[in-house]
């Protein structure tokens, strides 16, 4: 059960207030499988509202008074090596905290009644995921997998902010290393290291040390790699030396954001990636979508059937919470569900369409003519099969 944190027993006027605070906040969020924490300041009413991320799902978690002599926002700051002392500008830094040193990026933002401040939790990876426990369809798997045996090329995993990509790379670099025989030099370069991978050479960019991507690449390029996992293709520079060493012999897998297939790949055609590096080194193209699952437990007693195809009823249904089901706390939602769609071979039109410099309509055109499911269609499935609630489909401008 979700329920609101209380900090009653906690006195404002006290000098360790806000530290208090703040350590029971992070606490509870480990404990609660939090992705992100939003605290915000109450203007008038006095005080810091609180609401954080659980699957996708933005749910409020309580609201408490500000200290009488320390500030729970300067307190996240001070953790975060920001200025305290600076409300008028927006700031990005990052915190190490609880016995097992985890990682969080914090971000604040001034606004009309106060700072804002937003704390991501960066998760270690406890499960050790290989391809198959993702729920890919056995299409996309064999075609991963026969990659994943090559000794060069790119593999991509592309999506929006939230939708699983690092957990899918680390799967494939799994794989490559459970599969390897004989054992093949592999090396990575993250942001930050999200797991420890027996077998793989780790490295993490250091951006106070000026240790940055473009230097991490070329350090890792002189390591004798036969497979590189770069964490994320960001901009022109990255993109060139990631398909170059692809180019020399070595399999590299990245990742990058993109709402679609076809956009990742004109993204990287924007990126002045030249078309024949795409046409000889992408190996494999996939772009995910995370989604919230259905509460199997709940669903079929409080949520109307997807037969009757009444999607704007089954949204306004979807947002009353299910009070009764301790599975999902009321909220009707449980777990997630990961859909992927896979850019075609690029070759005949596709490839033609590339070379004229597309945009990524005509692209993604071609590709489903060529048999591409497009996560749009996807998750209208999905949401037809009852696997998640049909506003998901309206989450994302398919309703």
């Amino acid at each position: 059960m979700h329920s609101p944190l209380t900090f009653g027993d906690l006195d404002p006027r006290a000098s360790d207030y806000a530290a208090r605070v703040v350590d029971r906040i992070l606490q509870a969020a480990v404990t609660h499988g939090v992705s992100d924490i939003h605290l915000d300041a109450q203007g008038k009413a006095g005080g810091v509202s609180l609401k954080w991320r659980i699957d996708g799902n933005l749910l409020a978690a309580g609201s408490l008074p500000d200290g009488e002599s320390t500030s729970i926002v300067a307190r996240v700051k001070a953790l975060a090596r920001l200025i305290t002392y600076r409300y008028d500008i927006p700031q990005e830094g990052r915190m190490i905290f609880g016995e097992q040193a985890l990682e969080a990026r914090v971000g604040t933002l001034p606004t009309l009644h106060g700072e804002r401040v937003v704390i991501r939790l960066i998760a270690k990876q406890t499960c050790e995921w290989l391809p198959e426990q993702l729920g890919l369809p056995n299409d996309i798997l064999t075609a991963m997998r026969g990659q994943l045996r090559s000794d060069s090329g790119v593999v991509l995993i592309a999506g929006t902010a939230g939708s699983g990509k690092t957990t899918t790379a680390y799967a494939c670099l799994r794989a490559v290393l459970q599969d390897a025989a004989p054992q093949r030099s592999v090396v990575t370069l993250e942001d930050p290291i999200e797991a420890e991978l027996a077998g793989a050479c780790q490295s993490q960019i250091n951006q106070a040390v000026g240790y940055d991507w473009s230097d991490g690449l070329k350090a890792l390029l002189r390591q004798d790699p036969e497979v590189t996992l770069v964490g994320e293709i960001r901009d022109a520079q990255t993109a060139a030396m990631v398909f170059q060493a692809a180019m020399t012999g070595q399999l590299v897998i990245s990742t990058m954001h993109a709402r679609s297939a076809a956009d990742a790949l004109r993204r990287l055609l924007d990126m002045q990636v030249p078309p024949h590096h795409l046409l000889s080194g992408l190996n494999l193209l996939l772009c995910q979508r995370l989604l919230r699952g259905a509460c199997a437990q709940c669903r079929d007693e409080q949520r109307p059937s997807s037969s009757q195809g009444d999607s704007q009823h089954e949204l306004r249904e979807a947002s009353e919470p299910a009070v009764s089901c301790s599975t999902c706390d009321g909220s009707g939602y449980a777990g997630r569900v990961l859909l992927a769609e896979q850019l075609p071979p690029l070759e005949g039109e596709l490839a033609r369409t590339l070379w004229q410099s597309a945009d990524a309509r005509s692209l993604a055109g071609i590709a489903q003519s060529l048999g591409m499911r497009t996560l749009d269609t996807l998750t209208q499935e999905a949401a037809r099969a009852g696997r998640v609630h049909a506003n998901e489909s309206i989450r994302y401008g398919l309703g």
